[in-house]
């Protein structure tokens, strides 16, 4: 009786924890096979070096890495107070298209008549939301138009701010 219970999920956390994890296993495979094939062409590549020349190119590869390391080191540690970045301000092109955009004028006063074209767009704008038919247009419009209903209420906080004053 304690099997009949069971819920038979299809999204088992279990599934995709192991489609993770042999997802990664199959990019480690491929990157294991990448070092491999690297490491085989440098071993061709290098197959010709005596011990001499191996000798020489890693005491080349040392002098070289550990004189930039020591250069860095006294570099910054030296009383140099002068920075390398230099921050200069952004400045506007001489040749910029400018662009005419309107400011928001926000002592313009709102009209009755322009106000209630508002709410009656606004009482509109619910009826479709909850009318059953009406949903799909609704759902259009705020699709295509995302901040529409924000601004709607900007707008009447705005004109009933008017009067507060």
């Amino acid at each position: 009786m304690k099997f009949t219970f069971k819920k038979n999920s299809k999204n088992c956390p279990a599934e995709a924890d192991s489609f993770r994890s042999s997802l990664l296993q199959r990019f480690d495979e491929a990157n294991l096979r990448l070092q491999y094939k690297c490491a085989h062409w440098l071993e061709r590549k290098t197959a010709y070096l005596s011990r001499k020349s191996w000798i020489t190119i890693l005491f080349c590869f040392t002098v070289f890495t550990g004189g930039y390391s020591i250069y860095l080191i006294v570099n910054s540690l030296s009383g140099n107070t002068t920075k390398n970045i230099t921050i200069t301000p952004i400045t506007k092109p001489t040749n910029a298209v400018p662009f005419e955009e309107k400011s928001i004028q926000l002592n313009t006063a709102i009209s009755k008549t322009e106000f209630e074209k508002i709410v009656c767009f606004r009482r509109y704008i619910d009826s479709l939301g909850r009318s059953p038919t009406g949903k799909k247009l609704y759902d259009s419009i705020l699709h295509y138009r995302p901040r529409l209903l924000d601004s709607i209420t900007i707008v009447e906080h705005y004109y009933y701010s008017q009067f507060k004053n």
